[in-house]
Formats: C-alpha cells, structure tokens, sequence
C-alpha cells in the first residue's frame, strides 16, 4: 500500500549524476577495501552487540563446531597488500599458513597471548574458541636493502558466526615484532589481523540466486529509466520533459527497491575457496590492527583498516 512504501522508503539515488571520471585506480581500491572493511564490521557487530542492550538473544550457527573441526589441514597462501594511507604499496607474498584444530588456552600473565574479537569479546558464546595458527613460511617483500621476511608469529584464529546467518568471518591474529617498511608503506610491529568473510554452501547458492534474479530486475529498470531520460532531452515540450522526468524518476525506485544493493557483496563462485566440507571461505579480506580492548562494550575498541588480504589457490 501507499501507507508502508511511506514508511519503508529506500535510500533515494541520485540517477542524473553519473559517477565521476578520472578517478585514480589507487582510490578506486581503498574505496573497495573500505567498503569491504564496512560490510565485515557490520556483520561483527550484529553478532557482538553489546551484552547490556535489552532483549539480545544471540546464539552462534549449529555448525560452528563442524566447521572448525574440518580445518584440521587448512594451507592457506596468502599475499598482504598494505598501504592505504598513500600511493605506495607494500606486498608481502608467500605468506603460508596452516589453521590447525588445536585449541589455544592462554595461560595467567601471558602478556604475548593475541586476543580475538569473538573469543575475547562480549559475545564469545558466538566464537568458535581461539585455535592454533601454524606458519609455513614467512611472507617476504622486496626494498632499497633486498629481501626481506616478514615474521607473523604467535598465530591463532576462530571463526566467528551468528545463527541463522548464511555467512561468518575467520579471525586471524599475529604477533610481529619489527616494522616491516618499504618506501612511505609499513606494516607497524604490534598485533596484526587478518579478516576473510566465509559462507556456507548452502547459504551461498540462495543469496548467489537472489542476486542473479534482483541483477535482471534491475538492469530492466535501468534500461527504462536511460529510456526515459533520452526522450526527455529530446522533447522540446516542457510537459513531455515533466512526464518523462516523472518516469525516469519512478524507474530509479524501481531499482532500490529489487534490493541489490544489498547483495552486492555477496561473492561468485570464482571468489571463493573451499576449506572442508560445505564451507567456502571468500579470496579477498582485510589487514588491519587495533587499540583498545575487544571485551570493551563502550567503543573504547578502535579497529584501524591498513589494506587487503588476497588468498591464492593451491
């Protein structure tokens, strides 16, 4: 009815604006990693709302378990793009390590122990429990000085996932205790994270035909607002360029409302690996670092983007 299309009106699109020209690759890039970065902390926050939020009654997936004991030999290869903040780029390849099915128990006053945003955070319930990270090689990169390796160490991981979502995330963390530089890009010492997002198989294939069936929708709205938009710079009648405005406007709408927009980081099948059974775990995720505390329910926790992870097949 009129009356709920009032009250759920969509984000309104600005469709005589075409997007601007001569933008530079570089800002294309961090304008995807920083879309990915969004899309992964909104999906860590419906799981980690706080703990005081009245009426939150969170559980995690009844496969969580399942999932993580199918990592028992995991090999992920993995290139580290670092350098977001300026044109210059820090690649770390060769960078291999093994998810193990070890569970990881910090001891008392372990002060190298890494912390992980489920397990250490208000919702651990929603965690898979930290797990052992084996490295295989050292990621190295090369500067004015040659060779160099870059040392992740005191690995661990979990994958985090809330019930009745088709995706989660898998939860990377390292300890590096030297600034790998090159040029104006470093990779500063401290904790460094790896986020991939993963899905399960099932959950893929319905969003992948959900958005296969909101993409045909949307083009045909897209071809009849264009269409609209020519007749109305062609007419030379201003009450024919109203109408046509009118249309072209209710076309655009249309295409808000097919919903793809909120599909559209649901991944093609060629952006994923699988790793055990009936779990697909997405090629492209993020580095990035943090201050604070996880555990900390007031946002004291910063979480600070620093580029892209890029798995390779095996």
């Amino acid at each position: 009815s009129s009356q709920s299309r009032r009250r759920r009106q969509p984000p309104r699109r600005y469709f005589l604006i075409n997007p601007p020209e001569g933008t530079s690759m570089m800002n294309r890039n961090n304008l995807v990693l920083l879309l990915l970065s969004l899309c992964c902390q909104l999906k860590a926050a419906l799981g980690f709302l706080p703990a005081w939020m009245p009426g939150v009654t969170l559980t995690s997936a009844p496969e969580l378990t399942r999932y993580t004991g199918g990592q028992t030999d995991t090999i992920l290869d993995a290139r580290l793009s670092v350098g977001l903040a300026t044109d210059q780029q820090l690649a770390i390849d060769g960078f291999q390590f093994q998810l193990c099915n070890v569970p990881m128990l910090a001891e008392k006053g372990d002060d190298s122990a890494i912390s992980l945003p489920g397990a250490h955070g208000p919702r651990p319930h929603l965690s898979s429990g930290v797990h052992h990270v084996n490295v295989i090689d050292d990621g190295s990169f090369v500067n004015m000085e040659g060779l160099q390796n870059v040392q992740l160490r005191n690995g661990v991981w979990e994958i985090i996932w809330r019930d009745e979502s088709p995706a989660g995330l898998i939860i990377c963390g390292f300890s590096l205790d030297k600034d790998a530089r090159r040029n104006d890009a470093m990779l500063e010492k401290g904790q460094v994270y790896v986020t991939w997002p993963v899905w399960s198989k099932d959950g893929l294939d319905k969003q992948q035909a959900r958005k296969a069936e909101a993409a045909i929708k949307y083009e045909e709205f897209e071809t009849e607002r264009n269409t609209q938009l020519e007749k109305m710079s062609s007419t030379p009648n201003i009450l024919r360029k109203a109408l046509h405005y009118r249309n072209a406007a209710d076309a655009a709408e249309k295409m808000d409302w097919t919903g793809l927009d909120e599909l559209v980081n649901v991944p093609s099948s060629e952006d994923v690996l699988e790793i055990g059974e009936g779990l697909q775990m997405v090629k492209t995720g993020t580095v990035w670092s943090k201050t604070g505390s996880f555990s900390d329910s007031f946002g004291a926790y910063r979480h600070q983007l620093l580029g892209s992870a890029t798995l390779h097949s095996r």
